[in-house]
């Protein structure tokens, strides 16, 4: 059984309980869970998740892929995004 642990960055409740619901089905450990960019950034540096999955469009001033970005630089840690376009 997988016991990594994963970030999950959304801003829609629903998806989110969907999300934490099947990952930890598979195994998985959601390890936090973050609703805008600013927020999933504080949270990699807490809690150092083996994986953050990251949605492209989030609520406040960092977008998904801005803070994609600076948690891979700041603390390596590996981040998926969907694949669509950005706003």
């Amino acid at each position: 059984m997988a016991n990594e642990k994963i970030l999950v960055v959304e801003d829609e409740g629903i998806v989110v309980l969907h999300i934490k619901k099947t990952l930890e089905k598979l195994g998985y450990v959601v390890a936090d869970i973050a609703s805008t960019g600013d927020d999933a950034i504080m949270k990699a540096m807490e809690c150092r998740p083996d994986l953050v999955l990251m949605d492209v469009v989030l609520k406040g001033a960092v977008d998904g892929v801005d803070a994609a970005e600076k948690i891979r630089a700041l603390f390596g840690i590996p981040v998926i995004l969907p694949d669509r376009p950005r706003r």
